[in-house]
């Protein structure tokens, strides 16, 4: 979990594979959301915004790797 920069981009690292990843991020907004798995692959999953603070990305079956956030 890192924010880099000015503009404000957080990291999401998903070690334990799992089909629903529930990010609380420090953003204060709706962020776009970029996933990829632990190949660098990128992987499509329905983002749902619960506050400007926290998100869950549903997939569906269960993989490891990062979210990018910004």
């Amino acid at each position: 979990m890192k924010v880099l920069g000015e503009k404000k981009t957080y990291i999401h690292d998903q070690g334990m594979p799992s089909d629903v990843w529930t990010i609380n991020h420090t953003l204060g907004k709706y962020p776009s959301v970029s996933v990829v798995d632990s190949a660098n692959s990128i992987v499509t999953g329905e983002v749902t915004y619960l506050s400007k603070y926290k998100i869950t990305v549903t997939f569906t079956s269960g993989f490891s790797g990062k979210a990018y956030l910004n």
